[in-house]
């Protein structure tokens, strides 16, 4: 982009002398002077006029202290208090402490303090170029440039009157109401009266609490938006976003970021990532759609989540930080899986709270539930509580299962495995206990609430606290249908195998075709009439 710059204002050059050499020659007319003398020391017979000089070539008004004038070469040399502007152009004003003039080439060198104003900017620097014809002005050894608050300087420059406006290049650095904020790059573009900063080059911009980066882009120095582009990042203390492109509203601290984003928290750990981000300062908001992942690292590893919608954010108060995520939530640690349709957590209370038919995969238990509640204790699961119809399922092996089931569950984490589970209301439980390796049979058991003790991940001990029913069956005598408990069902399928396939929703619906999984049947009244039960083959020890 930068060479591309070079290349058209080298074409504009070209351009610019090819209409100098083909425009009309006009005369240097001199208007006035208080003294004239002939001098033979200077250099082709020039005339020395003093005091109060003036020339006027066109529209254009040169007035100086004194001159050296060189009627017949059509130029002059123009000493002390030089003075520039155009009768039909009251907008343009140049003045300088030396200026030499060519007729020919309507071409005017200032140099020593030149000061051009039009009626948006003042431009300084010690040399400036001006194309009379063209009103085209270029510098090649600093300059500066100061527009209301903003001032911008740099080695050169190319000033074009009639299209408003300036190019810097080279050390380009923009000062915005006393360092309030700042911009360095290589290569600008600025309106003089649409007040637009354009940037072509590796950019840098700093304020008190931001900073930006990126080889493209514009800034509007009235509405203090901007639109940055190729390798954009944002960082504040808390904050860093990367993406392709991100527009920004410096007064409202708030904008957006464009196609491969990744915005980190530094203070919480938390890494984002997706196609669009939104990001606003007050109320303090930042939301992630479009391929959007979260990746929390706790406990030296990493949760990877994905979600239709990301949303984090203060809650009412200001104090504490929340998070949401909408519709086809996935996540995956080799821990920890879970799909479910909706999120939220609050760092108030530390309590996630899962919609919509939440299914969990922690240390090889699936959890299900119509809503479910986690609470996370120093970034760790301690426990959860299943509300309506939950159950936890256990694998042993591809066709055998324990299960416990109840209308509501709390189950007890340590060092993320489970080992306790109380449970209430129509309590249910269906488990295989085992002897070595071998499984010795199948216990069934009910109860209005029970605790169940578990250690690696095999059921331990039951406490049935009121109305216990339990047998164990022999397992030559048990069916795949008796094996499972009502609403049973293995979403091995379902499950998120590794951090790319948070992205891949499977619908449960869907998925209960597949030969994979188990799902039994309802039972109907005639069902509970032609069944025949189970012979016992012992009950078991049990407590009240």
């Amino acid at each position: 982009m930068r060479r591309l710059l070079k290349i058209l204002l080298l074409i504009a050059a070209v351009v610019t002398a090819s209409q100098s050499f083909a425009q009309r020659k006009t005369k240097v007319e001199l208007v006035r002077a208080r003294a004239i003398k002939s001098d033979a020391h200077l250099f082709n017979g020039a005339r020395r006029l003093i005091g109060d000089v003036c020339f006027k070539q066109d529209s254009a008004i040169m007035e100086c202290d004194s001159a050296h004038f060189y009627s017949d070469k059509n130029r002059f040399d123009a000493f002390g208090h030089v003075h520039l502007y155009k009768l039909n152009d009251t907008t343009i004003d140049v003045r300088a402490d030396f200026l030499r003039h060519d007729g020919d080439q309507k071409m005017a060198r200032f140099r020593h303090n030149v000061v051009l104003r039009d009626s948006s900017i003042v431009l300084t620097t010690d040399s400036l170029d001006y194309n009379l014809h063209e009103d085209i002005g270029s510098y090649e050894h600093n300059g500066k440039i100061v527009d209301s608050l903003t001032v911008l300087t740099s080695l050169k420059g190319f000033y074009f009157h009639r299209q408003h406006e300036v190019y810097f290049w080279k050390d380009v650095v923009i000062d915005h109401n006393n360092k309030e904020y700042q911009m360095f790059t290589d290569t600008l573009r600025y309106g003089t009266v649409s007040k637009i900063i354009h940037f072509f080059g590796p950019t840098e911009f700093y304020n008190d609490t931001n900073y930006m980066y990126a080889r493209y882009g514009w800034y509007n120095t009235v509405t203090e938006k901007s639109m940055f582009k190729y390798d954009a990042l944002f960082r504040n203390p808390k904050q860093t976003i990367t993406c392709d492109s991100m527009s920004f509203s410096r007064l409202s601290e708030s904008g957006a970021a464009y196609s491969n984003v990744v915005a980190v928290d530094t203070t919480q750990d938390i890494m984002a990532t997706g196609d669009y981000v939104e990001i606003h300062k007050e109320p303090e908001l930042l939301t992630i759609t479009k391929k959007a992942r979260l990746i929390y690292i706790f406990n030296g590893d990493s949760l990877y989540l994905h979600a239709d919608t990301l949303k984090v954010c203060r809650d009412t108060s200001g104090l504490f930080r929340t998070f949401r995520a909408y519709w086809h939530v996935r996540a995956y640690r080799k821990d920890l899986q879970l799909q479910t349709d909706s999120i939220y957590f609050s760092m108030q209370d530390s309590i996630a709270r899962f919609y919509g038919n939440p299914v969990f995969w922690v240390q090889g238990n699936q959890i299900t539930s119509e809503y479910i509640e986690a609470f996370i204790k120093n970034k760790t699961l301690s426990k959860f509580i299943l509300y309506d119809n939950g159950m936890i399922v256990s694998p042993l092996d591809s066709i055998h299962f324990n299960q416990v089931k109840g209308m509501q569950m709390v189950g007890y984490m340590r060092n993320n495995d489970l080992y306790k589970v109380d449970v209430f209301k129509r309590s249910q439980t269906l488990y295989f206990p085992v002897d070595g390796d071998e499984i010795i049979g199948m216990n069934k058991g009910e109860s209005t609430d029970m605790t169940i003790y578990v250690k690696n991940r095999q059921v331990k001990h039951i406490v049935y606290r009121s109305s216990p029913k339990s047998n164990i069956y022999p397992l030559d005598n048990v069916t795949i249908s008796d094996s499972r408990l009502h609403g049973f069902s293995w979403l091995e399928s379902v499950r998120p195998k590794s951090p790319d396939e948070i992205f891949i929703w499977k619908d449960v619906e869907k998925t209960s075709k597949h030969s994979n999984r188990i799902v039994a049947p309802a039972e109907t009244e005639s069902d509970k009439t032609a069944k025949k039960p189970l012979p016992p083959m012992q009950n078991p020890n049990r407590r009240k």
